[in-house]
């Protein structure tokens, strides 16, 4: 028995802490592609940024760049959420910070 519980533990050592990492690898470039992609195509870049979040729901970069996708739609509500999401996950990103501040400017833009 108790050498099942070490087999089983090298195995998750193995094989699924790699690909944990290939899971925020993935979720990261996503991320960057639909940022990119929002210079042109606001549904593949929503799109994208969700599949991001599917591959590592716990990538506050991901939330950030998703908040900000929303901001650019004028969607300030979902923006917001996600700018709470991604500061749960990581407070001290640069990318909360810069979100909050897009959030403020808009919301003051439109005098809300």
């Amino acid at each position: 028995l108790r050498i099942h519980k070490i087999f089983i533990l090298i195995f998750f050592v193995l094989f699924f802490l790699p690909a944990l990492s290939d899971l925020k690898t993935l979720s990261e470039d996503l991320s960057e592609k639909a940022l990119k992609e929002s210079e042109i195509n606001m549904e593949l870049a929503l799109s994208l940024s969700q599949q991001s979040l599917v591959a590592k729901p716990k990538n506050a970069k991901a939330w950030a760049i998703g908040g900000k996708i929303y901001l650019l739609m004028d969607d300030i509500s979902a923006a917001e959420r996600f700018l709470e999401k991604a500061k749960i996950l990581d407070s001290s990103l640069s990318e909360t910070a810069e979100l909050d501040a897009l959030i403020d400017k808009k919301k003051e833009k439109e005098g809300k």
